[in-house]
């Protein structure tokens, strides 16, 4: 909480009771979690909240790099507590099962391109998408049909919480 407090003054925000309680929600759930879902968790401890508040404060959060948006497979956004160290995922095409990988394998990239192109990395989000081990041990095969099942995964669904490889 005082890294989010301190950040949101450096930069002329105030911590809010909403800004609070959003911060919260994300920061003990430890997941990966939809706008809808931070919702949802807000409005049981402040019932009047508006989701375009949530809205607002989740565009802010990631303005400030204190939260993490990222797209896991279709077009939903989930939202979590800016990882230390960076992370990066994987995504089972088959059961929706979401893991992380560590930063350091895509070093190279960094490199390449700082060295090669000149290019300043501030952020790089990088999502895999295949089947995990449990999929591939049940003989299930890609296709069609589990790329759309993982575009449609629920909110919370069980899976891989973290996996280092």
């Amino acid at each position: 909480m005082h890294h989010a407090r301190a950040t949101l003054r450096q930069q002329g925000y105030r911590l809010t009771p909403q800004r609070n309680v959003i911060w919260e929600v994300l920061r003990s759930a430890g997941r990966h979690m939809t706008a809808e879902e931070i919702t949802t968790e807000v409005k049981r401890q402040l019932p009047d909240v508006n989701a375009s508040t949530v809205y607002r404060t989740l565009t802010l959060l990631v303005e400030l790099d204190l939260v993490v948006e990222t797209r896991l497979e279709g077009s939903v956004c989930y939202y979590e507590v800016s990882p230390e160290p960076t992370h990066h995922h994987f995504v089972c095409s088959r059961c929706g099962a979401v893991g992380h990988f560590g930063d350091e394998l895509l070093a190279p990239v960094h490199k390449e391109l700082s060295q090669r192109h000149g290019f300043a990395i501030h952020q790089l989000q990088v999502t895999a998408v295949g089947l995990c081990r449990d999929c591939q041990a049940a003989g299930a095969g890609v296709g069609l049909h589990d790329q759309r099942v993982a575009a449609k995964v629920a909110p919370g669904a069980t899976g891989v919480d973290q996996v280092s490889i």
